[in-house]
């Protein structure tokens, strides 16, 4: 029977593996998908996070405004134009469309003061206008006498200047779009982001000095700062296990063994996650090959113990304990968990299978060294009353942290030259967004209308102001031909009569300006043909957007609450958890047995977030993941325990020691999530063990077996 199962494994982890391989996953590397759902509010939100976040400023500052326009130059020639487009909304590209349809443009401030009739500002504003030196005349006087299309191009808002002086130091700005098909592919963008550092580093001198800013520049370093630091906490884990396993087995044979066992189950996790989802979510990885690493406890116990027959329970009940714990994910309603718990269980599972049937079948000579090390009485009550105390108190102490800008920290470098973009651009604007909706395009322009039509022009962008509705073009028309009648005589004396009078007897020609995709506008606002967004600054009552049938879109609160909906779904489950554990091991063991063995992980769990607490430390969703695997190490250390052998001290000891000091190597990494996962893990393992400890499990042996 045993010989047909081993068979049946590798048959099928090799026809899985291959239609994988033939039928690649993506990995998604955006962190709101790994909280947001696919439904149409939530992907909106996603939008306009990463339509928002794939642009890098390049500030080019020098003392003086010649060179920074050198180098500036030289590094748009140096940059590659596929991966980077200049992003400049350059509003000359549809000023002939404007000046064609001159007749249906008036500002929002000049249209309000002719509904309003007031004739005179209007002339005298006209006149300024006229008589400017540096004013620029879009049209002939006889077109445009009160020259208000430059009126309404200048209320639709500047670029920022092309040389901008500031403590006298020059600056230049290029902003770069990245194309879409090289930010979908982290890897592909880093490396591009990499050429664009070596540029940096090229282009500058002792007169120049280059920044960058923007969230692909913040990913590229983040990431390869967390990718070198956790490259060589493997490096010092795998150490440090060769170490121990040699110090201990006297012996480096069964390494080989451990090794190939935690790769097939990272590989059989991944191919079933593959085949069950579209996309795989990196922080899937992080924290299910994390978890993972309770397999190791497997190796360890049968090396110990050398017989199969010995330990099958407690593999046995530790796999399904484990199992359970993580199926209760799947009805959480979160992606990412439920891919944490199709990567996990079935990596555990296959990882069990090779451990009692293919362990079996290897010979290996070793004399491991005995420690058994047991805790003094005296100790275990001091321990008790530490851990018991920390908890209980911890909690008059809490704290959630659900924004995710606090996840991350920038360097000082980068987030001095954010401060100096913000600055420079006076972007320092709190940015948020309307939703709007409508049948068609005239319909989404109506809407936009009435929800921008008291604010002012430098609290909002939207398409609406570039391109107006059919309906307000032609009142616009109307009010224009109200100006004449009541001014254009006594205000143009500079026109001949005829020009005057064919000013007045104009008539609407039924012809709009309408929305067309070789506008530039377009991509910038609609997100489909029947959505549109309009970008707001600094809105501080977002009252009359909603009632104007808009969606009010914060980005990083809404980031915020969907995070905070994430972390108290995971709290909710924690408990189911904990009751699914425990009816499962009372089947198996005594009720009282049941406790003892999963005790030690409710404490090892309360302990470290009521630590975090008493130390000031906010906790957040991804606190809150690790308490899943805490609760997974903690109950394998408490069913091998149970079984009572010989050994047992020994192998639990081994394994926590190497969990330990990989997740305690985390703490000292210098991005936030992962020292903060590193802290929780570390704590908790160790109070696992501990409390692992406390119990007397040897009226277990009269128990039934499974």
């Amino acid at each position: 029977m045993k010989k047909f199962l081993r068979i049946l494994f590798i048959l099928i982890l090799i026809i899985t593996g291959i239609f994988v391989l033939n039928n690649p996953t993506n990995t998604e590397t955006n962190i709101l998908k790994a909280v947001f759902s696919n439904n149409t509010a939530d992907s909106t939100v996603v939008e306009l996070s990463n339509r928002y976040s794939s642009k890098i400023n390049v500030i080019i500052e020098s003392s003086s405004a010649e060179i920074a326009e050198k180098k500036a130059q030289e590094f748009y020639n140096l940059i590659d134009k596929k991966t980077f487009g200049i992003e400049k909304f350059d509003s000359s590209k549809i000023l002939e469309t404007y000046k064609k349809y001159n007749k249906n443009l008036l500002s929002t401030y000049t249209r309000q003061k002719l509904i309003k009739k007031e004739y005179n500002e209007i002339t005298s504003e006209a006149f300024t206008r006229l008589y400017n030196p540096v004013s620029f005349m879009l049209l002939p006087l006889n077109e445009d006498p009160y020259m208000l299309l430059e009126d309404y191009i200048q209320s639709l808002g500047k670029d920022n200047p092309d040389l901008i002086n500031l403590n006298n130091k020059f600056y230049k700005i290029i902003m770069l779009e990245v194309n879409k098909s090289k930010a979908l592919s982290p890897d592909l963008l880093n490396g591009e982001i990499k050429k664009l550092t070596k540029t940096q580093q090229e282009l500058s001198d002792k007169n120049t000095t280059i920044y960058f800013t923007g969230t692909p520049i913040h990913s590229y370093y983040a990431s390869s700062k967390a990718k070198t630091e956790i490259n060589i906490i493997c490096l010092l884990s795998l150490i440090f296990i060769i170490g121990l396993c040699y110090f201990y087995f006297r012996s480096l044979k069964l390494l080989a063994p451990i090794a190939l066992s935690l790769a097939i189950g990272i590989l059989s996790g991944y191919i079933a996650a593959s085949i069950i989802f579209k996309s795989i979510h990196v922080l899937t990885f992080v924290f299910s090959t994390t978890l993972i690493g309770i397999c190791i406890d497997y190796s360890l116990h049968y090396f110990i113990e050398k017989d199969l027959s010995k330990i099958i329970k407690s593999l046995t009940i530790s796999m399904i304990t484990t199992v359970s714990a993580f199926a209760v994910l799947l009805f959480s309603g979160v992606e990412l968990l439920k891919q944490i718990a199709v990567f996990t269980m079935t990596g555990l599972f296959c990882v069990y299978l090779i451990v009692i049937l293919y362990y079996p079948l290897i010979n290996l000579n070793y004399n491991p060294r005995k420690i058994n090390f047991v805790l003094p009485n005296k100790s275990k009550k001091f321990i008790a009353t530490i851990i018991i105390l920390t908890a209980v108190f911890g909690l008059f102490y809490h704290k959630f942290d659900d924004d995710i800008r606090n996840m991350y920290i920038p360097s000082r470098t980068l987030l001095k030259a954010e401060n100096l973009f913000n600055e420079l651009s006076g972007n320092n604007k709190k940015t948020t967004f309307a939703i709007v909706e409508g049948k068609n395009i005239e319909e989404i322009l109506q809407k936009e209308e009435n929800i921008t039509e008291k604010l002012p022009t430098s609290n909002y962008q939207a398409l609406s102001k570039f391109i107006p509705s059919k309906i307000k073009q032609k009142e616009n028309f109307e009010l224009r031909k109200e100006l004449y009648k009541n001014t254009l005589k006594s205000y143009a004396p500079f026109l001949t009569e005829n020009e005057i009078n064919l000013l007045l007897t104009e008539k609407f020609s039924d012809k709009f300006i309408e929305v067309d995709n070789n506008l530039p506008l377009i991509n910038d606002f609609l997100i489909n043909k029947n959505t549109s967004v309009i970008v707001l600054y600094d809105i501080k009552n977002p009252d009359n957007i909603i009632k104007n049938g808009a969606k009010y879109i914060d980005i990083p609160k809404d980031i915020s609450q969907r995070i905070k909906e994430c972390r108290i779904s995971c709290v909710k489950m924690i408990i189911p958890v904990f009751i699914i554990l425990f009816i499962i091991l009372s089947i198996i063991y005594k009720p009282k047995t049941a406790l003892k063995i999963i005790l030690p992980s409710i404490l090892a769990a309360t302990f470290s977030i009521g630590l975090l607490g008493i130390l000031g430390q906010q906790i957040n969703l991804f606190h809150i993941l690790a308490i899943y695997l805490i609760i997974g190490f903690g109950l394998d250390y408490s069913v091998f325990r149970a079984s009572c052998l010989e050994k047992v001290s020994d192998a639990v000891l081994l394994s926590c020691s190497t969990s330990v000091f990989s997740f305690f190597l985390l703490t000292f990494t210098s991005f936030k999530l992962i020292n903060s996962l590193g802290f929780i893990l570390t704590t908790g393992l160790i109070v696992s063990y501990l409390t692992s400890n406390l119990f007397n499990y040897e009226n277990n042996r009269q128990e039934k077996k499974l």
